[in-house]
């Protein structure tokens, strides 16, 4: 995949989360059981937790330094961490998008010599730049399949 191709991806899922995130029935609706509401916390907490480790410490690492150590995703390691427990879902989904919209900033206005531009992964080895946005762009198919799966649910009427 071209680097025009992985931007344009990139959009198309934005798009995607934001048409997902908008059309859930949050908990504040009422329309939600305790157990539907911690399973979708629990989704968009991760998303946003892990996109935050992603673009920050993987990514924008990347471009900031040579050759920089770039350690695994342990999910529950990073929920560890990062407390969200205040804020609402919607206020998280929000937050998640803002975060996917300063991606596609940054993807427009790179230079193309730092698409080639490469981290060392702890298992891995060198992984660029670009291959860290194909792998995104892999997690948000299975991310999405599962938002979509969730709102169909909530359509139909069907429990969880």
């Amino acid at each position: 995949m071209d680097v025009k191709e992985l931007i344009s991806s990139v959009e198309g899922s934005v798009r995607e989360y934001h048409n997902l995130l908008d059309s859930v029935k949050y908990p504040e609706t009422g329309n939600m059981t305790a157990g539907e509401s911690i399973q979708l916390r629990e989704l968009i907490s991760t998303i946003a937790d892990i996109q935050d480790e992603v673009v920050s410490y993987r990514l924008l690492k990347i471009l900031r330094e040579e050759h920089p150590y770039i350690p695994q995703i342990y999910p529950e390691r990073i929920r560890r961490n990062v407390k969200r427990t205040s804020f609402s879902i919607r206020k998280i989904a929000s937050s998640f998008l803002e975060q996917r919209k300063e991606l596609l900033r940054i993807l427009y206005t790179l230079p193309s010599d730092n698409w080639n531009r490469t981290g060392v992964h702890e298992v891995e080895g060198h992984v660029s730049f670009k291959e860290l946005v194909r792998r995104m762009l892999d997690k948000d198919k299975e991310v999405i399949g599962k938002l979509i799966e969730y709102n169909s649910k909530e359509i139909t009427g069907q429990s969880h």
